[in-house]
């Protein structure tokens, strides 16, 4: 199974081995999506992460669901396929004691080989995608926002369930748990504003174009060459407005910006000074 062209960070990496050494362990030949985010919640890093970005006491709630739902596939699994019981598992064990085969050729002579699930491939390739885009390897974080931003599956619907709050894990991933929103840096008495908006390595640069056009009524060409220009300067102004205008685009930059799970951050600055 593999997550990038380099190596999955630490933390990541722990949470796929712990995963892959408990299916060993209870003979379950098929590595769930709903498996990995159970070891996820078990693990220091993502389990600080879920804290910040879900109500006290839903973590453990969340826990508890997701070991239900492993337990009910591996009984589906059990019901599906009879595993060798006395002297037949005896002598397996025995082969794979002493037969001279690599690990994963083994695995397979004995029918043991583990395959991922298709959520699983399809949250790892998510989480890949982001982890290049934000030039940094894929970690818990990352691999959890792949989940819920996506909405894969049940493990997505169970994170939702127990209040994770997707643009708060965003906005964690995109700016640390300090993040304190928006910044409104008016003068006072200003009576009208310049709208910055600021780059982040979380946000779509598709999103930020449709931001431009159907919220700042831009046309494509300016709304891609602004979309640009955060990217390699860091903030592009997007115009100058009404005090009040420009507070109503913020809202409204905002409210969609957590509807669709992506962190952008927007800027209110004073005018320039007339030359």
């Amino acid at each position: 199974m593999s997550i990038a062209d380099g190596d999955p960070a630490p933390n990541l990496e722990r949470v796929l081995e712990s995963a892959f050494a408990a299916c060993r362990r209870e003979h379950d030949r098929r590595l769930t999506l709903e498996r990995v985010l159970l070891h996820l919640i078990e693990d220091d890093a993502a389990a600080h992460i879920l804290a910040d970005c879900m109500p006290a006491g839903k973590v453990a709630q969340l826990h508890a669901h997701v070991r239900a739902m492993v337990a009910d596939q591996l009984a589906a699994e059990a019901k599906a396929r009879r595993w060798p019981t006395g002297a037949h598992a005896r002598l397996l064990a025995l082969l794979a004691h002493c037969l001279p085969f690599g690990n994963a050729r083994l695995d397979a002579y004995l029918g043991r080989t583990i395959a991922h699930g298709e959520q699983l491939e399809h949250a790892l390739w998510k989480a890949t995608v982001r982890g290049v885009a934000m030039e940094r390897p894929v970690d818990t974080g990352i691999l959890l926002l792949a989940i819920v931003r996506n909405r894969i599956g049940l493990a997505a619907v169970a994170l939702e369930e127990h209040g994770l709050d997707r643009y708060r894990l965003a906005c964690r991933l995109a700016y640390g748990a300090a993040d304190t929103g928006s910044v409104d840096a008016l003068l006072a008495g200003s009576e009208t504003a310049r709208l910055l908006v600021l780059n982040d390595d979380v946000t779509e640069m598709v999103f930020v174009v449709e931001v431009f056009e159907t919220l700042l009524a831009l046309p494509a060409d300016r709304a891609n060459a602004l979309m640009m220009q955060i990217h390699d300067e860091g903030e592009a102004e997007c115009g100058v407005f009404p005090l009040a205008v420009a507070r109503a685009r913020v809202k409204d930059i905002e409210a969609l910006a957590g509807e669709r799970c992506q962190p952008l951050r927007v800027r209110l600055a004073a005018p320039r000074p007339s030359a």
